[in-house]
Parts: C-alpha cells; sequence; structure tokens
C-alpha cells in the first residue's frame, strides 16, 4: 500500500498515541487528498461513516474515536484540551489533510490548526455551539446522578424529543452509543468551560487556512449568530446552509453532506 493511499482494506483500526499516551483509533478509505472525521458528543467513528463512504471515491477519508469510546483508550481526569492533542496526533499521522469537526469537536479542529502545519482546511458541522452553554449546573447535576445510577441510556436520551429517541434506537450504532454516554457530563462540562468564551478569541485570525462554517437550515436560528462571530475573526472563512437539514445531517441527508464537501474542497 503506497503513501498516497491509506485504505484499511481489512477493516481493522489503526492507532496513534496522543500527547499523554492515550491511543486514538482510526479507520481510512479511498485514495487522494485526506480528510479526518471528528464526531460530537454522543456518537463514534461510525456516525460520519456514510458520509465518508461518498467522499472515498475523490479522497482518504478517515473516520476516527474520540478518546473514552469505541477502540480508543482513555486517561484520568480526563480535561477538554487534551482532546486538541488527539487532533493533532492524527493531523501529524495522516496529514496534510482536512479536519472536520461536528458539533463538540469544531473548537478541536480550531485548536489543532494553531498547532500543527499538518492541517491544510478545516470544515465545522455546526462545531461552534451557540453565544450560551450546552447546558446549566442543574441539568449536568441531572446528568451526573444518572451516571451514577448506570442509566445510561437516559443520559443518551437527556432532552431528546420522542422522534430524536426513535431516530437514535435505528442507528446501526445505537449500542455503541449507550456504552459511551458516561462522557456526556464530562463532555459537556469540557466545552462549556472552554466555549463560549474562546468564540471571541482573537488567535483564530491565526488561522490562515480555509474553513467552511456548514449549519442546517432547520438549526440556522440557533447557530448562525455565533457562525458570523466566528467567521468575522477568521482569516478565511466561508459559511454555507443545509437546506432542509438541521443538526445531524451526515445522518439525514449523508449525500447532500458530502456533495458539499467535495465541492468546497475542489473550490480550494
Amino acid at each position: 500500500m503506497n503513501a498516497d493511499r491509506l485504505e484499511q482494506a481489512s477493516g481493522q483500526p489503526s492507532f496513534v498515541a496522543s500527547v499523554d499516551g492515550t491511543r486514538i483509533g482510526y479507520w481510512c478509505i479511498g485514495a487522494g487528498p485526506r480528510i479526518a472525521f471528528f464526531h460530537g458528543l454522543t456518537a463514534n467513528h461510525r456516525s460520519w461513516q456514510p458520509v465518508a463512504d461518498r467522499v472515498s471515491d475523490a479522497h482518504t477519508a478517515c473516520t476516527v474515536d474520540r478518546r473514552g469510546r469505541g477502540v480508543s483508550g482513555d486517561a484520568q481526569p480526563y480535561a477538554f484540551e487534551r482532546e486538541f492533542d488527539d487532533v493533532v496526533a492524527i493531523a501529524d499521522t495522516i496529514g496534510p489533510t482536512t479536519i472536520l469537526g461536528h458539533s463538540l469537536s469544531g473548537p478541536l479542529a480550531l485548536e489543532a490548526a494553531l498547532r500543527t502545519d499538518a492541517i491544510s482546511a478545516v470544515i465545522l458541522y455546526e462545531g461552534w455551539g451557540s453565544t450560551q452553554p450546552v447546558a446549566t449546573d442543574a441539568e449536568l447535576a441531572e446528568l451526573d446522578a444518572l451516571v451514577a445510577a448506570e442509566r445510561l441510556e437516559d443520559v443518551l436520551f437527556y432532552g431528546d424529543s420522542p422522534e430524536d429517541v426513535e431516530r437514535t434506537r435505528s442507528l446501526p450504532d445505537f449500542a455503541e452509543r449507550v456504552a459511551a454516554a458516561a462522557t456526556v457530563p464530562r463532555e459537556i462540562r469540557g466545552f462549556d468551560g472552554y466555549w463560549p468564551a474562546h468564540l471571541h478569541d482573537e488567535r483564530w485570525a491565526s488561522v490562515r487556512i480555509p474553513v467552511l462554517l456548514l449549519m442546517g437550515e432547520l438549526t440556522r436560528e440557533m447557530v448562525e449568530p455565533a457562525a458570523a462571530e466566528l467567521a468575522s475573526r477568521l482569516a478565511n472563512a466561508s459559511i454555507r446552509v443545509l437546506a432542509g437539514q438541521g443538526h445531524v445531517g451526515y445522518a439525514t441527508a449523508p449525500d447532500l453532506v458530502a456533495d458539499e464537501i467535495r465541492g468546497w474542497l475542489a473550490s480550494l
């Protein structure tokens, strides 16, 4: 297998060691310029696989298990900043690469872009949140109690509508999501402790590479103000709206998301 092709035909993951020694697992398919997908709060590498499959005709597409789930390791105590190192470790191993960060992984992608030249572009799918914290202290206390009681499905579905619960139950990685649900409170605390305070960070002007901010039409009203603020601080940012989609367009419209990614990268 040559250096320009990272396809793992066996379906077995590769691993890279992060700064603290935690092993991070990833899978790559296809050939061509690299793109690595980092999932959000309750997900895992399989969440973005439908999109990765669709872009692998023109790209080497790599999906990652973030620390604390799937085949990846973990370390205690948890620190949100360690995940910056995880993204850098992946980029330095497979790069040059585009990093896509969904939801909670958005700041990870931006921070990593400040730390390594192996990242050639960044795509954020609603990876900047809003101008408000994800959860209140009372909500986090409820989540902690559910984790302590090992009610992991209740953690996974916390605050979800009946429609969201039904959709999540139908996902092929549902059991994996439940197994990793104990990470939810710590990751929300990590994200809220970091963001939105850093939304206004002047350092983002140092991110000179192209950055695409993707948002869903159905969630646009909630996330657009923070997107506009972030874009105003980045040197080379574009904003695009996915028609008819919400926060999980990668699952509800993988063809649309893949087409948007391919088209933007081809335009660079």
